[in-house]
């Protein structure tokens, strides 16, 4: 089993945070994959549901899960560029 407190970094609500730790961006790391993984899951999701909801007759219903499906994609893609964005910083970095 891992140990997921390593990738967390310190906790921002403790009162001796130095402002200049880097501990911050395996946490920022850790919440991205989570919300890409998570966005990735509804946008399936939605998607599974829009076509249950065509093949059912309920145009209006697939249409609305269509939409969901589309903004869940658009989270998906808000999430990597976060992830994408550390990426390019070290590639810059060598």
């Amino acid at each position: 089993m891992i140990d997921a407190s390593d990738f967390l970094g310190p906790d921002p609500d403790a009162d001796d945070l130095d402002d200049e730790a880097d501990g911050g961006s395996e946490a920022a790391d850790f919440v991205a994959l989570k919300d890409c993984l998570q966005a990735l899951a509804d946008a399936i999701a939605s998607t599974n549901l829009a076509v249950v909801s065509n093949s059912l007759g309920d145009n209006p219903g697939a249409g609305a899960r269509v939409q969901a499906s589309v903004a869940a994609l658009k989270r998906f893609h808000d999430a990597f560029v976060v992830l994408k964005g550390d990426e390019a910083e070290e590639a810059e970095d060598e």
